[in-house]
């Protein structure tokens, strides 16, 4: 049997959980009891989360965390350690606002305008009203406006350098004929918010400022615990870095007046060469960062970009990361990702893969109601920033594989993608929800999660919900069931190799660029929903790993039928001639809805197009279906909602099929590259059956919200039962007699007796109620007739059959099995329904969701397999 499958069924998978546990400063036993919750939950590892901690890297805190790493090493755990103070990552522990760190803080520029009109001789302009305090000049350029145009628009071929005219905050200049912007570049510091910390933070690109991070937490750390390092204490984990350049919003790019961008007095010459222009031409064109400054403004926000994100690569993430390494543990975490703030500045790193690459896993998060189950196309509402609009082409079928794609094209990370997940979704949010979440990330190739979140505090109010919160989370005694589910289906998906149909262009450089273009996410809706595989892949990957072979393009041992480029107008010279290459070479290059036209440089494309492909995104899944490089051919009921992921393992097929619908089933025939006898493994239940896919067509019944693992080339023990389905069912009508059980209480009080069944939470029965109802009934069973479906419920469901429990079921279907407490006759039952706590908590963040009724709400049903 296939060996990982085999240690799933043995219970001897590996590690892949390691949830958050806050820290308040509270008593250590209280402490010691949330790391044993952790650990009856069947994790193996923790991240200790800094950020409530007020006394961080201080006396109490090197007690608190010799006291929690003593305490893992006892219960045999693993610690991590979330690398900060303050929240997000690189506030330092408050190490740059000591005065002597001064010149370390982070470094902006901005712009102001001054219009001139001439000709006019000695014309003086002052400029020193608009500079403040702590602020210099650094640049002033005027520059003619574009002739005959209206708007805002400059002629970059006109521009003047006046810097050298500056005296006493007063401009002195000779302006010829014609109306003229003098663009004046001040090097300034950050605003301070309504939280000050932020002027304090790291500046991504100084490499010293970065090292502050090691100075302050990584090294004190180091010298307090080493004899931890490498054995119980894992590694860090850094939360959110960004420019931080402005805050509050996810689009912040080049082009927005009155922005401060991050600086440094590097970048001109960098931006030359990566340009290949000189760095005098660079000093003049820094207005085109803010204006439009005609042909050179793709150019300078190109390279712009280039820059900073590759000095954030090299500062922060290679920095961080290599000391980790050299020290014996792990760097993991994420940024922030949101609708598009990955290649953008402010909350955003600027280019995912690069702010990352330092890491030993790729790394997302899915949070505060950016992907809802069952949500597959509409845009919804989120407790975000810009509108709070939340985009299902992003957040369901984009992030989740800028991590696994990561994982797979960069040799560091060895296959390993990292989610955090189920945080600050509100008390509403229940087993249910958590396991569609699980289902949707597993299925894009997620194989470690950061579970959000157990707190030390009891009734913590800040980002719910808290799995255990001091015992009073009626679903935490099934949370056990949700993480060792996680556990398998992750240690069933790691190792050996991905298998992806094409591969995606990560366009960065298309935004950058400017012009007209698309982000590539519906691209990745399209793919997803036509049952094609791919990965997202970066010009660096292209240009350092990959090379064509017979037709497709090889990265780190992944190989890919087709790339995928999204609808630009503009690309680097050096994107467009790699594109190029790999075209010439026999590498299918489709451009989706739109052909590249330009250079960034502002130049004609050097030669014909006529190797690239255009297809519109309509057209897209047809033509790659075409082409044969597509892994499945599927047909049946629900088949826009298969979900699958492919790993070659051991010369042997792991096929993850997920059903992302929760309100139907899918019964489809899927035609494979394989054939013949595959191993069917059920992850929840943890059973294997064996099926027959003759000629490579495997039958799939997969019902809603449901997952399973198909294995081909393995050798099936003869003890493994043939797959069976369901082929009849009778309503089963039980008159029960119903208890509640208020959490926190050992007892139950008798609210109906021979009771059809109802919401227990409707207006008029028990609105605010938190906790589990108890229904006990009789049933006289059917011969042949040996599951049962009890239909909806809300939320998660415990059964016993004549005193014998048969298991627990966190979302539907509803269904188990009687085989083995099933009588002749009169049968007794019992079944626990747990609801969430949003019903009483009513707290801000469960607006925002659906909360589901409680309790048993039918029709149940006998079901016969055959």
């Amino acid at each position: 049997m296939e060996i990982k499958i085999k240690e799933c069924l043995e219970n001897k998978q590996d590690s892949y959980i390691l949830p958050f546990l806050w820290l308040h400063g509270e008593p250590k036993e209280r402490i010691r009891e949330e790391i044993l919750a952790i650990k009856n939950s069947g994790i193996k590892e923790f991240c200790a989360e800094s950020r409530p901690y007020e006394k961080f890297c201080q006396e109490e805190w090197w007690e608190d965390f010799g006291f929690i790493l003593k305490t893992a090493r006892e219960y045999d755990m693993g610690v991590w350690l979330l690398d900060d103070r303050a929240f997000p990552t690189g506030y330092a522990n408050g190490y740059l606002e000591k005065e002597e760190n001064e010149h370390l803080r982070k470094k902006l520029i901005r712009e102001f305008q001054v219009e001139a009109q001439g000709p006019t001789k000695c014309a003086k302009f002052y400029i020193g009203g608009r500079v403040f305090e702590g602020e210099s000049v650094i640049s002033i350029t005027a520059c003619k406006y574009n002739k005959g145009e209206t708007g805002e628009g400059l002629d970059y071929k006109t521009a003047v350098d006046l810097t050298a005219n500056l005296s006493n905050g007063m401009v002195y200049w000779d302006v010829p004929k014609g109306n003229w912007r003098i663009c004046v570049t001040v090097a300034t510091k950050p605003f301070k918010y309504k939280n000050d910390r932020f002027f304090y933070y790291i500046d991504m690109l100084n490499k010293e400022s970065c090292h502050a991070m090691i100075d302050s937490i990584y090294e004190p750390h180091y010298n307090h615990f080493k004899e931890y390092f490498g054995n119980t204490f894992k590694g860090f984990f850094s939360d959110e870095p960004g420019f931080l350049n402005v805050l509050y919003t996810y689009e912040n790019k080049l082009g927005i007046m009155e922005s401060p961008y991050p600086w440094s007095m590097a970048l001109p010459k960098l931006m030359a060469q990566s340009a290949k222009v000189s760095e005098k031409e660079i000093w003049l064109w820094l207005p085109a960062l803010w204006e439009d400054f005609g042909e050179v403004t793709s150019l300078m926000r190109t390279h712009y970009m280039e820059a900073v994100t590759r000095l954030y690569q090299e500062n922060f993430s290679y920095q961080l990361g290599n000391w980790c390494r050299e020290h014996g543990v792990m760097y993991i975490g994420h940024v922030i990702e949101d609708m598009g703030a990955h290649t953008r500045l402010g909350y955003g790193s600027g280019h995912y893969f690069r702010a990352l690459d330092g890491q030993d896993m790729g790394g997302v998060d899915i949070v505060l109601m950016q992907d809802i189950p069952g949500i597959t196309n509409n845009i919804h509402r989120a407790p975000l920033a810009d509108g709070g609009a939340a985009n299902p082409s992003f957040f369901r079928y984009t992030l989740p594989k800028l991590a696994s794609s990561h994982s797979h094209i960069q040799p560091l990370k060895q296959n390993r993608a990292m989610c955090e997940i189920f945080g600050a979704f509100g008390w509403a949010e229940g087993l249910p929800f958590m396991k569609g979440l699980l289902d949707v990330m597993l299925a894009s190739g997620i194989n470690y999660f950061v579970p959000h979140a157990f707190s030390a505090k009891e009734e913590d109010t800040d980002c719910p919900p808290h799995f255990y919160n001091g015992g009073k989370n009626i679903q935490y005694p099934l949370f056990k069931n949700l993480m060792e589910y996680m556990g398998r289906c992750s240690h069933a998906l790691s190792g050996g190799k991905h298998k992806a149909d094409v591969a995606v262009f990560y366009n960065a450089e298309g935004e950058w660029a400017g012009g007209e273009y698309e982000q590539f996410y519906n691209i990745c809706r399209v793919l997803t929903q036509s049952n094609i595989d791919f990965d997202i892949v970066p010009l660096d990957a292209l240009t350092s790993r990959g090379e064509v072979q017979g037709g497709k393009l090889y990265i780190n041992g992944e190989d890919y039928g087709a790339l995928i480029v999204s609808k630009c107008e503009r690309l680097p010279t050096k994107c467009i001639l790699t594109l190029d290459r790999y075209a010439s070479s026999g590498l299918p290059v489709i451009f989706v809805n739109g052909m590249v036209k330009k250079t960034a440089e502002g130049t004609k494309i050097p030669f014909s197009q006529s190797k690239f492909e255009r297809v519109s995104l309509k057209g897209l899944a047809k033509n790659l279906k075409g082409r044969g490089v597509c892994q499945l051919e599927c047909k049946g009921q629900g088949i826009e909602n298969l979900r699958f992921y492919h790993v070659e393992r051991e010369n042997k097929d792991i096929y993850l099929f997920s059903n992302e619908g929760n309100k139907t089933d899918i019964v489809a025939q899927i035609k494979l590259k394989q054939a013949g006898e595959c191993l069917i493994y059920e992850p929840w239940d943890n059973k294997c059956y064996c099926q027959d896919a003759k000629d490579g067509y495997l039958d799939l019944i997969l019902e809603k919200n449901n997952m399973l693992f198909v294995i081909f080339g393995d050798e099936i023990p003869k003890n493994i039962p043939k797959m069976k389905r369901e082929s009849m069912r009778t309503r089963c009508n039980i008159p029960f007699d119903i208890y509640l059980k208020e959490e926190g209480s050992d007892t139950a009080c008798s609210i109906a007796k021979g009771s059809e069944l109802f919401d227990i939470t409707a207006p008029n029965k028990y609105p605010d109620f938190s906790g589990s109802v108890i229904y006990e009934g009789k049933f006289k069973g059917i011969d042949g007739f040996d599951v049962i479906d009890f239909g909806d419920v809300g939320e998660t469901c415990e059964l016993w059959v004549n005193g014998k429990y048969l298991g627990a079921r966190i979302n539907a279907p509803y269904k188990f099995s009687l085989k083995d407490a099933l009588k002749e006759g009169e049968n007794e039952l019992k079944v626990v329904v747990s609801a969430n706590l949003g019903h009483r908590r009513r707290d801000g963040l469960s607006s925002y969701m659906q909360i589901p009724p409680t309790g048993l709400l039918g029709d149940i049903y006998l079901c016969k397999y055959i």
